[in-house]
This record gives C-alpha cells, sequence and structure tokens, in this order.
C-alpha cells in the first residue's frame, strides 16, 4: 500500500504526474526537446514573478546553492545560519573555498532585516545568501523587511533558497530584488525529486563572466548560453521536464492566488488544531511557514510508534528533523514533530492526518 506524504520532501506526487514520467525518451538535441524546453519558460517566470531567466538542473536545490557560490563570490559571503539547511549551505561555501561570515539564530528562530543590515554594514560582501523558508524547522522569515535592507547594499547580491516555500507562498522575485532563487521539485512543487530550478538576475549572470573556476556542471553561464538556444549544457531528466510541464499547467488551472491561499489555510488549520490539542508551536510566533508545521511535542507522544501505526492506515508522517531532536534531547528539552501541508495536498487530506494523530493523544 502506498503511504501518503506528509513528510516535508519528498512530497506526494498526483498519479497524472507521476504517469508523465513514463513517456517515451527523446534525444536532448531535437527540435521536440527545445519545443519541450521553451513551453517550460513562462509558466516558471510567472511562478517566481520574474522577468529572469529561470535555469533547470538535473539536481536537488543543492546543486544551485554550489552554483551561486561558484558562480557569483570570489571571495567574501555573508551566511544567515537559523537551522539544518542554512547551516549545510554556510558549510558547502567554505568548502568552496570562500571567506564566510555568519549571522547565527538559535533552531526555531527567523532572519532579522535589521542583523543583515548591520552585518553587511561591517564588511566587504559580494553576496548574502539565507534559506527563506527553514525546513527543519517551519520558520519563514520575512522577505520583504529584508527586501529593504538589501536595496541600501546594491552592490551585494541577495541570494535566496526557496526550497520549501515556492510554489505555496508568494515570492515576487523582481519587486523583492532577489537575484538568485532557488527551489527544487520535491517541496510545494509536488514532483519527484530530481530537478531544481533557479531565477537568475543579469547581475548575477554579469558578476558569474569574473568569477574564475565555476566549473562545468554548475556553471550558470553554461546553462545560459543552453537555456538561450532551448537546450541544456547536458543530457537531463527529460521525465521530470514533462512533469513540470503538466505541473505548470495544473498550477495555472489552479490559480497562483488560489494554489497560496490553500497552503495558507491547511497551515492555519495545523496551528490552531496543535493548539487545541495542548502542543506549541516550535517555530518563532508571528514567523510560522504556511508549508510545514514544526510542532513541539509537549505531550511528549511517541512519534516512533505513532509514525510506524499510521504507516499502516496510508499515512506517511515525520516525527520531527533527525539532527534537531537530538540535539534537543540532550540539552533536555521537548523534542519536535513536522507536519508538511505543501504542494498538491488538501485542506480534507490535513484534517484527515490530523484526525488520525489524534488517536494517540491523550
Amino acid at each position: 500500500m502506498h503511504n501518503k506524504l506528509f513528510i516535508p520532501g519528498p512530497t506526494e506526487v498526483r498519479k497524472e504526474i507521476l504517469d508523465e514520467l513514463a513517456k517515451p525518451q527523446i534525444g536532448h538535441r531535437t527540435q521536440e526537446f527545445r519545443d519541450l524546453f521553451a513551453s517550460l519558460k513562462p509558466g516558471l517566470k510567472r511562478l517566481f514573478y520574474t522577468n529572469n531567466d529561470v535555469l533547470i538542473s538535473t539536481s536537488s536545490g543543492s546543486g544551485f546553492w554550489e552554483a551561486s557560490i561558484r558562480c557569483c563570490v570570489n571571495k567574501k559571503v555573508l551566511h544567515a545560519v537559523n537551522g539544518a539547511f542554512s547551516k549545510k549551505w554556510a558549510k558547502l561555501s567554505e568548502d568552496c573555498g570562500r571567506e564566510v561570515t555568519k549571522i547565527e539564530y538559535s533552531s526555531g528562530k527567523a532572519v532579522k532585516a535589521e542583523d543583515v543590515d548591520k552585518a553587511l554594514s561591517n564588511g566587504n560582501f559580494e553576496a548574502f545568501c539565507m534559506v527563506h523558508n527553514e525546513t527543519s524547522t517551519g520558520v519563514a522569515s520575512d522577505l520583504a523587511a529584508i527586501s529593504s535592507v538589501m536595496k541600501k547594499h546594491p552592490d551585494v547580491l541577495w541570494i535566496v533558497d526557496a526550497v520549501s516555500s515556492l510554489a505555496g507562498v508568494k515570492i515576487e522575485v523582481d519587486k523583492l530584488g532577489i537575484d538568485i532563487c532557488l527551489a527544487s521539485s520535491q517541496k510545494a512543487l509536488a514532483l519527484p525529486a530530481g530537478i531544481a530550478v533557479a531565477s537568475i538576475s543579469e547581475r548575477a549572470f554579469k558578476k558569474a563572466e569574473t568569477v574564475q573556476g565555476k566549473g562545468y556542471y554548475f556553471d550558470i553561464l553554461q546553462l545560459k548560453e543552453a537555456y538561450d538556444k532551448n537546450e541544456t549544457p547536458y543530457t537531463p531528466s527529460i521525465p521530470h521536464l514533462y512533469a513540470l510541464k503538466k505541473q505548470l499547467e495544473r498550477i495555472e488551472k489552479e490559480g497562483l492566488e488560489n494554489r497560496f491561499k490553500r497552503h495558507k489555510d491547511m497551515g492555519v488549520y495545523t496551528r490552531e488544531w496543535a493548539k487545541k490539542n495542548g502542543f506549541t508551536m516550535f517555530s518563532e510566533e508571528g514567523c510560522h511557514s504556511d508549508t510545514v508545521s514544526c510542532i513541539a511535542n509537549t505531550k511528549k507522544l511517541d512519534f516512533k510508534m505513532i509514525k510506524k501505526e499510521l504507516s499502516k492506515q496510508g499515512f506517511g508522517i515525520d516525527s520531527g528533523y533527525g539532527k534537531l531532536n537530538e540535539k534537543l534531547e540532550k540539552e533536555g528539552k521537548l523534542t519536535t514533530f513536522r507536519i508538511a501541508h505543501m504542494g498538491d495536498l488538501t485542506l480534507d487530506e490535513i484534517k484527515e492526518v490530523t484526525a488520525a494523530i489524534e488517536e494517540y493523544i491523550t
């Protein structure tokens, strides 16, 4: 039996999308492929609210983490670190030999505009990197507030990981002034894992022209050159592109505003459910994510057992981000569990899974 996924990635994928993966292969240097690739561009630009090129990589979103650093930073980069994934990205920058300065927060806290402003005022940084929606803690940072700060530092590229928010939350890339906004297929886009997308500003492309050692696979200039010909530099995952085309059509049919409202409604419901059942949110008040709720296990329920039991009922749930829970346990603090409400899940499905969890609450 297939377990319906309520985990924060990979997310549940509808059958009509999965069917697209079974289409016969085509050559990636054919007109048929170029037509397929070209057909993706308008929908992706609308999704990102941008006129920028939206590049596609056969990788996870982490590939565009590396691309952004290797292509757009010669030396100094500022990272906001407020959870597991932002921490990994900062480590990646260090591994790429860049000089990394971190604005560090305790788990569950959002990135604050005033901290970004202060840090950028005290260092000659080429780029500022942040995770919009920290999947490990269910925290969403205020992009609009940070956008106002970034406008005071026009020489600094702004690079945003929107892996678990894009297609679930409105992110107006051009209005905000984001230079690179990246996302993966397996979160709110509700596609199988395997491809990533990133909107790239003209400023970022220009910066890449001045950076040495960009490599090949994640060189945004190589990707851009191929993109302009409706191609990729290397053999892409063609089945994923068929699935992306179908999903973009489904998103257009639902309507972006309707999609964002559905995610907001699911987020509000989940948080109210948690409160009603005696839990508290792990994420900072006022900064709760609309795609994944991270909840403090104030009832001290055995989520390993609950996870196993709900699996028998056809639900795939998450008992919290492993390393975070290990750390909290060592510190004698409450552990967490997460309920993802992203992608193509509906409010009725969220009501179903929360009702199933309720059976174990005493």
